[in-house]
């Protein structure tokens, strides 16, 4: 738990326009509290602009001009992180419950006051206000460092995929220095060898386009997936799929791994960020990868047809690797948690956890010691009309009716 704060470091504003109302509040609490005042609404809303350190308003009821109901709605609009209370001498007790229940009072004082009563009101509200002002503090350090986390795993992963790529382009760089070291004595040759020129012409041409491919995919993995908010943009998840099992495929095959392929060929079309999605299916598959020494990476695609107005992608990553252990289970999506050996950061179960959640969706984990795990990613297929909590679950992932391997 956060330390009590200072409570001088967190003025109040008290407006009243009883003039005698406003200097028995300073004196009574000036020892424990940094108070400003205000006569009337107008006053006040010039004062909240001066005083943008201001923690606390604390208003009449009954004023001249400005209601202190209606001020403190104003205040609500221009600094909702102000705390704002309401004194009232009168029973207008339904007028009161509405402005709480609207948001634009915190709570109300009934006079006559008992000062110590009071003190503790205004030491309550202050910590309320230090509060919220931490959890900001807080969530804004945490999203910070969840972006250095997501550029630190996303070059670990560049550097696998780098390392993959350099035999790609190895094979293609082959055929096109045969060709290049064959111009000169093909160049002279009479008659002309019209196969030279048309076959290997044509294959160098093919292999320095497939190495533009391999580049321009590359570059397009490596693009941040982190920034404010979500671009959303019409997907086809198995396509997305495919291209990254595609990418990584020779990371497998330098092990003896099949990755398999089940996907829903119904599966429809889904509103989602293309580039942090693409992130997760790219650090779970390495992730198997890494984990399995034999045998194949099963990846299958499903999604609910019962409910169409609430349907999810169901997107499981079944390998016959090391598997995970029950009590490493619990700690998979902590930060800095790995159980690769001087390999891993930690960090890139954490950051999917973060970008699936980001989704409005979650990710399930089965695992067996020395049979594999099973990671199946749920989503929303059209976040544009999905309303759910992020605490809510989706269904169980349900067997597909049809499905075809590619």
């Amino acid at each position: 738990m956060p330390e009590a704060p200072r409570y001088k470091d967190y003025p109040i504003l008290f407006v009243d326009d009883e003039e005698m109302a406003l200097i028995t509040l300073k004196n009574l609490f000036k020892k424990e509290f940094t108070i400003y005042t205000a006569r009337n609404g107008e006053e006040a809303l010039e004062m909240i602009d001066a005083h943008p350190d201001l923690a606390l308003i604390v208003s009449d009821q009954r004023m001249p001009g400005l209601t202190g109901i209606d001020l403190l709605r104003q205040v609500s609009a221009k600094r909702p992180d102000l705390i704002r209370m309401l004194i009232t001498a009168y029973t207008e007790i339904e007028l009161i419950i509405d402005a709480i229940n609207r948001g634009n009072i915190y709570r109300y004082i009934s006079k006559p006051y008992h000062e110590e009563e009071l003190k503790q009101i205004l030491k309550q509200g202050i910590e309320r206000y230090y509060l919220a002002q931490e959890r900001d503090r807080l969530h804004a350090e945490k999203i910070e460092t969840l972006k250095k986390m997501a550029q630190t795993n996303r070059l670990t992963a560049i550097g696998l995929l780098a390392a993959g790529m350099a035999h790609e382009i190895n094979n293609p760089l082959v055929a096109i220095n045969t060709f290049l070291q064959m111009i000169p004595k093909k160049y002279d040759e009479t008659p002309k060898d019209d196969e030279f020129w048309d076959k290997f012409y044509t294959v160098a041409l093919d292999e320095t386009h497939r190495i533009q491919m391999l580049i321009n995919r590359l570059l397009r993995y490596s693009k941040s997936p982190e920034g404010d908010g979500l671009r959303l943009s019409e997907v086809n998840i198995n396509d997305l799929l495919y291209e990254t099992i595609t990418f990584i495929d020779n990371e497998a095959k330098k092990k003896g791994i099949v990755i398999r392929q089940e996907f829903d060929p119904e599966l429809p079309d889904g509103y989602i960020d293309r580039e942090k999605i693409r992130q997760v299916f790219l650090n779970i598959l390495l992730n198997a990868i890494q984990a399995t020494s034999q045998g194949h990476i099963l990846v299958k695609t499903s999604f609910d047809r019962e409910n169409r107005k609430h349907s999810f992608f169901h997107i499981a990553i079944e390998d016959t690797g090391v598997g995970i252990s029950e009590e490493n289970l619990q700690k998979l999506f902590n930060p800095f948690f790995t159980t690769k050996e001087n390999e891993g950061t930690g960090l890139g179960l954490m950051m999917c956890h973060h970008l699936i959640e980001e989704h409005r969706g979650n990710i399930d984990v089965q695992s067996e010691l020395g049979k594999g795990t099973t990671m199946t990613i749920h989503l929303p297929i059209n976040l544009t009309q999905f309303n759910r909590r992020k605490s809510d679950r989706p269904a169980v992932l349900p067997s597909s009716p049809s499905s075809r391997e590619r």
